[in-house]
């Protein structure tokens, strides 16, 4: 042992390949750390030679520091899911934003409720008997009145509405439910009166016919939607184009209607294919179609007969097409059919869509909606889009029905055609109208599609 200046024993230790020096006061027994001892690092022997109170200090120093980092670790991840989440509502925003926003003046009548009044009016079946009971609403379901708008080039007026369509979200019983409204049904608009519905659109577009719907049918219209017809070819071709089961006389219908609609492509046609396209529809492959505009090749097409004697085949269809499928109400020695069978189609497309959409993720829903956005005119707010699409998975879980009011299996019971004895003149001119027997009758049977057993049956 060796000695420094100030009188203190020089001792060296080894501890665990490395050499601690220390320092002990002479008299002082060795192996003790007095107060003036100083060491890089203490032995497990010295840290548990600490006092009590100070161990206990250490302990709480620990716990404290483990807590901070957890503290800011939970920060961490709750800071990026908020900046995750509001980066989401920005693009929903954005997205949605796109979607032109239009307010519109509806006649509500009275305040709602979930009962059907007996409306007070004219007996006579020949006269138009108008709801002036309390609108017919439920909470859980919201009725989107939908219309398909054929605006002409040179029309002066709002354009016609051969496609309307409530579409109701019904919650309480998990259904996605579409009502097409026959066009011809004879109707009081409120200040133009009795005519054709779909008359209401051309004179005051989508706020006179929704005001005329709840007037006549007695239903709450909640939101309104409009999408023009090429707006909707351009939506079909957005989602890539749909797969519709087609008879020969249905593909029949689309390639008469390519021909006859001043497509540029075929208006320098020669003359035998104008006159065989007409007679025999055959098809005739010209260089100068773009291939989206040719006419559909039957004998490509895989038709087979099921077990009720209809022919059909699997076609996949553009937009063009599309749009033709759904507004064919027969054309004489091409394709039989009417009114009614042209709304069959046109929910057949819309079930078809909502389909393929069920089929997709979220990204690509997004997507879609982003394309078709500045398509669409409603007065749904960016609000209310967002809650909807936030509930998207969950609407298009649900099953789709599908009626016409008034149904086609109806006839002579719940309504008949104008004729000799039941005459209807619009504008001097005798019309072809689809006329109510019992509109009492009538909204009951339309309040029962759309609410079910929340009706209560009117005495």
């Amino acid at each position: 042992m060796s000695t420094d200046n100030n009188g203190y024993n020089k001792r060296r230790k080894q501890s665990r390949g490395t050499t601690e020096v220390y320092y002990v006061k002479n008299g002082d027994a060795p192996g003790t750390v007095s107060t003036n001892t100083y060491s890089r690092k203490k032995s497990r022997s010295q840290q548990g030679a600490l006092p009590e109170k100070e161990r206990k200090a250490s302990a709480m120093r620990t716990k404290l520091r483990k807590r901070r980092v957890a503290i800011n670790v939970v920060a961490s991840l709750l800071g990026a899911l908020l900046i995750i989440a509001g980066t989401g509502c920005l693009i929903m925003y954005v997205y949605f934003h796109r979607i032109n926003y239009q307010e519109i003046s509806v006649d509500d009548g009275k305040s709602s409720q979930s009962t059907i009044s007996n409306p007070k009016g004219k007996t006579d079946t020949d006269q138009i008997d108008t709801y002036d009971g309390e609108l017919l609403n439920d909470p859980m379901v919201l009725n989107i009145m939908l219309f398909g708008e054929d605006t002409r080039a040179n029309a002066t007026t709002a354009g016609n509405s051969d496609t309307m369509v409530i579409f109701s979200i019904d919650t309480r019983h998990k259904k996605l439910k579409m009502l097409s409204l026959m066009r011809d049904t004879f109707v009081d608009i409120p200040g133009y009166g009795e005519n054709r519905l779909n008359a209401a659109y051309t004179y005051g577009g989508a706020g006179l016919t929704v005001s005329t719907i709840q007037k006549n049918y007695g239903i709450k219209i909640d939101r309104y939607a409009v999408v023009d017809f090429s707006s909707f070819k351009y939506i079909i071709n957005t989602i890539g184009g749909i797969d519709v089961e087609l008879t020969p006389e249905e593909v029949d219908y689309i390639n008469w209607q390519t021909w006859i609609n001043d497509q540029p492509e075929y208006s320098e046609a020669d003359p035998y294919y104008k006159e065989d396209i007409r007679t025999n529809l055959r098809y005739v492959w010209m260089n100068t179609v773009p291939e989206e505009d040719k006419p559909i090749n039957k004998n490509n097409l895989n038709f087979v007969t099921d077990d009720d004697g209809k022919t059909h085949a699997t076609v996949h269809l553009n937009g063009r097409q599309a749009l033709w499928h759904a507004r064919n109400r027969g054309e004489d020695g091409i394709c039989s059919g009417d009114d009614f069978t042209r709304t069959q189609r046109q929910r057949e497309v819309i079930s078809i869509i909502i389909n393929q959409l069920k089929r997709s993720d979220i990204p690509t829903i997004l997507s879609v909606i982003y394309e078709i956005g500045p398509m669409i005119t409603t007065n749904i707010k960016t609000s209310e889009i967002t809650a909807l699409a936030s509930d998207i998975s969950t609407y298009l879980s649900y099953n789709i029905v599908s009626e016409a009011a008034p149904s086609v299996n109806s006839i002579s019971t719940t309504f008949y055609f104008s004729s000799e004895e039941h005459p209807i003149y619009i504008n001097g001119m005798f019309s072809s109208v689809i006329l109510i027997q019992n509109w009492n009758d009538f909204r009951q049977q339309v309040a029962e599609f759309i609410y079910e057993e929340q009706v209560a049956r009117s005495s």
